[in-house]
């Protein structure tokens, strides 16, 4: 029995460590499957797109998640998000000038996250408590932002593909809006994080709306599967400011 009782506790302390990630792996699936059964890529598209940014939000905010669960967390969802612009963008003509575009501001933000290093990119100082430390080496040796600023080329410059911008302009206009929203949040800093936590709140509400609104509009109907997904989104949401959160640092 003591066997059992120190294994339950075990399986409860590296689910309750690993829960965000479980949530965000749930999602990713149940978003897969719902957007299969009502066949709208749109749907998927822009439910699983924006996730990243409120992860940000969260550890820069509350910094209450062990760094190494966040960056974790933040990695994948990151990569579930360019995975999901990738295929819509590939799916249009390619265009030359806005493959340039995006080219630039994804070269210039691998060469700052190099020069900042993992850890920093990924908010180090304001989450795990590193350091302080300035960086002068190229991009930031020209401005204080250039992932930043890489991030807004690349998401912009897919604007330029007149296809592309036709039918997936509010999808990169969300990515653009919400980089200059980490701007500000990192030039509000963690010594405003009251602040932070109020703006960031607010402004991820309202993308989870206007991301319900582009994916009706883009499917042309409202469906149950979208209905239900959309209340899923609430649900990990909710979920993941719990994991987040609810630990908060004194």
């Amino acid at each position: 029995m003591a066997v059992l009782s120190d294994s339950s506790r075990s399986f409860r302390a590296v689910v309750g460590r690993n829960g965000s990630t479980l949530w965000c792996a749930l999602f990713v699936l149940a978003v897969l499957l719902g957007a299969a059964l009502d066949r709208s890529l749109p749907l998927a598209v822009y439910l699983l797109s924006f996730w990243h940014y409120y992860l940000y939000w969260l550890a820069f905010a509350f910094g209450a998640i062990p760094f190494d669960v966040f960056k974790r967390d933040a990695v994948a969802m990151k990569t579930v998000s360019v995975a999901a612009l990738a295929a819509v963008y590939l799916a249009a003509p390619l265009d030359l000038a806005s493959l340039i575009v995006i080219a630039c501001g994804i070269l210039l933000n691998v060469r700052a996250a190099a020069a900042l290093g993992i850890d920093r990119t990924y908010y180090g100082h304001e989450v795990a408590g590193l350091p302080p430390r300035r960086i002068t080496a190229f991009p930031y040796s020209l401005t204080n932002h250039p992932m930043i600023l890489g991030n807004v080329a690349a998401f912009g410059g897919t604007l330029i593909n007149p296809e592309f911008r036709q039918h997936w302009w509010p999808l990169a206009g969300l990515h653009v809006a919400l980089n200059i929203g980490l701007l500000v949040m990192e030039l509000a800093g963690p010594r405003r994080r009251r602040i932070v936590r109020l703006g960031g709140g607010l402004a991820f509400a309202s993308v989870l709306c206007g991301v319900g609104v582009a994916a009706v509009r883009a499917g042309e109907e409202e469906t149950l599967p979208a209905v239900l997904l959309g209340a899923a989104a609430v649900a990990c949401a909710w979920a993941l400011y719990r994991c987040y959160a609810a630990r908060e640092k004194p």
